[in-house]
């Protein structure tokens, strides 16, 4: 097994896309504190108060990136629309799969459901939902609604699939493609396309955040000892995926997005 070089820090694969990043979190915070409900600006303040990795907004930023090093203001703004839609859109899975889970912390602080209850919870991640497709269904094209559409399908399928139980390896890899690895593919194909990459372009990014996303989910349950994953994954799986990763990004012109985007798989399988 290759070992990764633990050095590479998350702040520095980001340092490109610092402001597109800080712009995406300013629009966060302005839909948290001006829902225009008293009580879900609450919620939302309560759940957006200890930010993730923002993975998937970075997905987005350096596939756009590796695809056309400069767009215009415009393009760029719904960019940072497109990733704040998506990164809502992750928020309310989350929400809804700590109900599943019988979670009762999430990044260092008690979960929704924990303080607010199931009812309310289940509440929260629909509006996160809905403001999600919202966004999605007035900026951008049809297609792009539908993508989404179709990835949150799949999202379902892939949780039942999983609440079922009976897996083996194969139905443990269509489990964790289907809640994990689309979402990240998606978050690239949509990126890339927003900024005007070719159709080769395009599904050369869409295998690379396929293939991460499965690294990422397979490492994931390997370090929780997660029983599905000691069962039916490896060690070795996540590396042959990290590896197809990368070499999905081979057409593509070199560039600091490129070259980050490779460190991102890096650092995902040394943290």
């Amino acid at each position: 097994m290759k070992v990764w070089d633990s050095r590479l820090r998350l702040k520095d694969i980001y340092r490109p896309i610092d402001k597109n990043i800080n712009k995406m979190e300013e629009e966060l915070n302005i839909l948290v504190h001006d829902a225009g409900i008293p009580s879900i600006s609450k919620l939302f303040g309560y759940f957006f108060k200890n930010s993730g990795k923002n993975l998937r907004p970075a997905l987005v930023f350096l596939s756009a990136g590796a695809v056309k090093n400069e767009q215009d203001d415009a393009k760029n703004d719904n960019i940072i629309q497109l990733a704040l839609a998506l990164e809502l859109l992750h928020s309310a899975s989350l929400v809804h799969d700590d109900i599943i889970d019988g979670d009762f912390t999430r990044r260092g602080q008690k979960t929704l459901n924990n303080v607010f209850g199931n009812k309310i919870a289940v509440l929260v991640g629909d509006t996160l939902f809905s403001r999600s497709y919202s966004i999605i269904s007035n900026l951008f094209p049809i297609e792009y609604s539908q993508v989404v559409a179709d990835l949150s399908f799949k999202m379902c399928v892939a949780e039942i699939e999983q609440a079922k139980g009976n897996l083996n390896r194969e139905k443990y890899f269509n489990v964790i493609e289907g809640k994990t690895a689309l979402f990240m593919s998606v978050c690239c194909k949509l990126g890339a396309a927003l900024a005007g990459g070719t159709e080769s372009q395009i599904k050369s990014l869409e295998s690379f955040g396929l293939n991460l996303g499965m690294a990422y989910q397979i490492k994931d349950d390997f370090m929780d000892d997660d029983p599905n994953g000691l069962k039916y994954g490896t060690m070795d799986d996540a590396v042959d995926f990290s590896l197809k990763a990368k070499e999905a990004l081979d057409g593509l012109d070199d560039s600091v997005y490129k070259k980050n985007l490779c460190e991102l798989m890096n650092y995902i399988m040394t943290v």
